[in-house]
């Protein structure tokens, strides 16, 4: 008798769905905060080494209503201060949509797909305080409306991309419940990105307004890049390799942001981005995830309010400028060097509904 019954209950069970939680392991423990300690205390040294800057972001966003953030994904202790500016403007939202990047690790064992977004298939993914859930319910929808032709569900992507790993431990740290929509954007040409963006904003404006969300509150939007890789490692010596050569990069990289992704955003100015990040070849990871997350939010917010979004570029800086936050003795590092022979460029941007 007690056969018959153990046997009902695992039967009973695996009807049920009482299938194994799919997590997404960490891909990098050593650049970023796996542990609640280790966030706070990147925190707290970023708090204290921007005051200044994140009070004058503070007053002059005050009241706006703000929906999507552009943020580094680079080691915690090397971006930690410019995360800062972004992150938490849009993390208290229920679910945070994060376009991530698709690199060279993931790009080489999918054979370079382009002119595809890839959704995953887990249930949470590993952060610090506890695992972040995925919203189930809204990439459902999305998986079973958008075109075939357009994306596809890939786990092993999405276990070797570090790009939207990045933002878990700080996002948890503003916000314990929050659950992400995870996104990575392969390369694209513009006629399909302007294609997959206004066939995915129609969808999302779909979804929130037959299920009565609120953008800000109940979705917000987050897209994952570091600008300008230069140095030999990057093949990228364009400019030389001096403080002159710094310089000149560093400056490249604002121009791009103040001039394409600042104020009113029009298709325009994000064709105008990838005009010239694209033709220039400027070395930019998210040179795809960012015209096609920030095209996308402008076409949702649009679409459900008539409005445009504005950019506001909040912060700006390199590895090689501050070198390192020094969290020490808390078990995190760096993944590679910094030196006018090796730095990485960071954006915080903010964006805005224009009213």
């Amino acid at each position: 008798m007690k056969e018959i019954i153990l046997s009902f209950l695992v039967l009973l069970f695996s009807i049920n769905g009482f299938a194994e939680t799919k997590v997404r392991k960490v891909v990098d423990d050593v650049g970023f905060c796996t542990k609640s300690n280790q966030i706070e205390t990147i925190i707290k040294l970023a708090k204290a080494a921007e005051k200044a800057g994140l009070k004058k972001e503070a007053d002059f966003l005050k009241g706006k209503k703000i929906i999507a953030a552009i943020s580094p994904h680079d080691d915690h202790m090397y971006a930690g201060r410019v995360y800062m500016y972004s992150i938490p403007y849009i993390a208290k939202a229920k679910t945070v949509v994060v376009f991530g990047v698709t690199h060279r690790k993931p790009r080489l064992a999918l054979k370079d797909p382009k002119n595809f977004v890839i959704l995953d298939d887990y249930d949470e993914w590993k952060s610090p305080y506890s695992n972040t859930k995925i919203d189930k319910k809204f990439r459902k929808f999305l998986s079973e409306n958008l075109n075939k032709k357009h994306f596809f569900i890939s786990n092993k992507a999405h276990s070797l991309e570090h790009s939207i790993e990045a933002m878990l431990a700080f996002l948890k740290y503003y916000n314990r419940d929050v659950e992400i929509l995870p996104i990575m954007i392969t390369t694209m040409d513009f006629e399909h990105l302007d294609v997959i963006t206004n066939e995915l904003a129609k969808l999302m404006a779909k979804y929130i307004k037959e299920n009565n969300l609120k953008i800000g509150k109940d979705i917000s939007f987050l897209i994952s890049t570091d600008t300008t890789h230069y140095g030999p490692d990057f093949k990228e010596v364009r400019f030389g390799l001096d403080e002159n050569a710094h310089k000149k990069g560093t400056e490249q990289d604002i121009y791009l942001g103040k001039t394409f992704l600042s104020g009113v955003i029009t298709k325009e100015k994000i064709e105008g981005y990838a005009n010239k990040v694209w033709k220039g070849n400027i070395t930019w990871c998210g040179r795809y995830t960012v015209p096609f997350g920030v095209l996308t939010v402008s076409r949702v917010i649009n679409s459900l309010t008539g409005e445009k979004i504005v950019g506001y570029p909040a912060r700006y800086s390199d590895s090689y400028t501050t070198g390192i936050l020094p969290a020490y003795g808390i078990g995190i590092g760096i993944t590679a060097p910094f030196s006018l022979k090796h730095w990485v460029g960071y954006w915080s941007i903010v964006f805005y509904r224009e009213k």
